[in-house]
């Protein structure tokens, strides 16, 4: 998601440690700051969102197409609430079992601003919801001249349940910003990771201990935006967390630096990614993090390494997708792609960046975005959901057209036969920029369709005016494929 990504390019060690940071967790106490005083910005929410004639009257109305996957479904899911200003929804399950479901809403005006959160539940699977309310966990906090915000950029995302200790396991982020983001933007940004856990399927958490990989001090809620705590331990997670082996957790982080030596004798640094093992400690009743080494995409082929995905294959190994992009590569010659590695010791190390191919070994154009990976568990296949461009991509553009495919598990690679479309580039209802790239996604655990809620940026004048649209996936039956090795 975060589209201040779009124009990353690597930096030297000091600056990238001065941007973003990992933090110890203790308890928080939110302050809720908005309209407290005048100089506060106006709030948006459903209660006050302007109801757009044309877009009330595409409400209800269901678009289909069909593809070598199954039926494709779109609906106009959340309006946006005023011109300027996008809907963006973050879904899915509280627990790991269970019917219960989430939705947190935020709207964003500026680039990778998410503010004003609403969140509602639901008891029965998404039949019916409670009414929206303000959400503290998302809330952006002002301190003098500095604010922040947990679970950025737009609420949790799915925990992961661990047999060993019999608990859910939800990493996410805190960032600190210079001043309000919500009237001046993204400025001076510094992340941290956390992780907490629940006990009782999701409805109350405890917060976990901090997730180190280098010295520096830990987290102080007083001390958030003090220079050596922010020139430390950087990390930025919005991602998804997977069980390991026997027992423990794993889950990847971005803007982790990684520092390497030119021909010439000079040290720069790369934006990498690091996986975090956790293991529970039952004495301590706290998990143990561990950290693999930086996994970074070359300087020749990628400016960074970016919005890491993990998934499990059926011979163990574990797979890590990476976004790249050719923003600042060092080589002419680099082409947009998508990327991965692997792991065979349950992610303490990873083998060298591969770019994603076709079952039969020809490369695709992929652009600067995020995909994501998902195991269905009625055809038992793995899917990857992500953007295929027909051309060379610049940079992040264009961010269309948008599939899924079943990936060849054997090689691993993107099964050519079942490209599926989900969304595309309509000229009758998009400007040239629209991005079909920032989406949550699951599997509805009664229909076992694939629910997907995306925000098409773009798709009018204004970049961040955008509505929440819902697709619905319904997979045909899974036949049996005969695996054709490639490389």
């Amino acid at each position: 998601m975060n589209l201040a990504r779009k124009n990353f390019s690597p930096i030297t060690s000091v600056g990238l440690k001065l941007l973003f940071c990992c933090v110890l967790t203790t308890t928080f106490n939110v302050a809720v700051v908005w309209g407290s005083t005048n100089s506060q910005p106006a709030r948006i929410s459903q209660a006050t969102a302007v109801r757009v004639p044309e877009l009330a009257a595409e409400l209800g109305k269901i678009h289909t197409r069909e593809g070598p996957l199954g039926t494709v479904s779109r609906e106009l899911y959340i309006p946006y609430p005023k011109q300027g200003f996008s809907s963006v929804l973050t879904a899915g399950y509280t627990g790991h079992k269970g019917l219960r479901r989430y939705e947190v809403l935020t709207y964003q005006g500026l680039d990778d601003v998410y503010q004003n959160a609403e969140r509602r539940y639901s008891e029965d699977n998404g039949r019916s919801w409670s009414p929206w309310m303000l959400d503290t966990e998302v809330a952006i906090v002002c301190e003098g001249e500095y604010s922040w915000q947990r679970f950025p950029p737009t609420g949790p995302t799915e925990p992961c349940y661990d047999k060993a200790s019999r608990r859910l396991v939800q990493p996410y982020s805190l960032v600190t910003f210079a001043g309000d983001p919500r009237k001046t933007g993204l400025s001076d940004c510094n992340y941290h990771a956390f992780s907490r856990t629940s006990t009782d399927n999701g409805l109350t958490w405890r917060e976990g201990r901090m997730v180190k990989y280098e010295d520096g001090p830990d987290y102080d809620p007083n001390r958030k935006r003090a220079a050596d705590f922010m020139a430390a331990n950087s990390a930025v997670y919005y991602y998804n967390t997977i069980p390991l082996n026997g027992g423990g957790v794993i889950f990847a982080a971005d803007f982790t630096p990684d520092v390497v030596t030119g021909a010439d004798g000079k040290s720069a640094s790369l934006t990498a990614i690091r996986c975090f093992c956790g293991l529970w400690d039952k004495a301590a009743k706290t998990y143990r993090w561990t950290a693999s080494p930086p996994v970074a995409i070359p300087r020749a082929l990628s400016g960074y390494a970016a919005e890491p995905w993990l998934a499990r294959l059926k011979d163990g190994q574990i797979l890590l997708d990476i976004r790249g992009t050719t923003q600042s590569a060092t080589s002419p010659n680099a082409v947009g792609r998508h990327w991965y590695a692997l792991s065979r010791d349950e992610g303490r190390t990873f083998s060298e960046v591969r770019d994603w191919r076709y079952d039969d070994g020809q490369q695709f154009y992929s652009p600067a975005t995020m995909a994501k990976l998902l195991r269905h568990s009625k055809t038992g296949k793995l899917y990857w959901f992500g953007n295929i461009s027909a051309a060379p991509p610049v940079g992040n553009r264009p961010r269309y057209p948008f599939y899924i495919a079943e990936v060849e598990e054997s090689i691993p690679a993107l099964r050519r036969s079942t490209l599926t479309v989900i969304d595309d580039y309509d000229p009758a209802h998009h400007t040239p920029a629209v991005q079909f790239s920032n989406f949550y996604v699951f599997e509805n655990r009664k229909t076992h369709a694939f629910e997907l809620y995306l925000s098409p940026y773009g798709q009018y004048g204004n970049t961040y005016q955008a509505s929440v649209y819902r697709y619905s996936i319904q997979l045909k039956p899974a036949r049996r494929s005969h695996p054709t090795k490639a490389r």
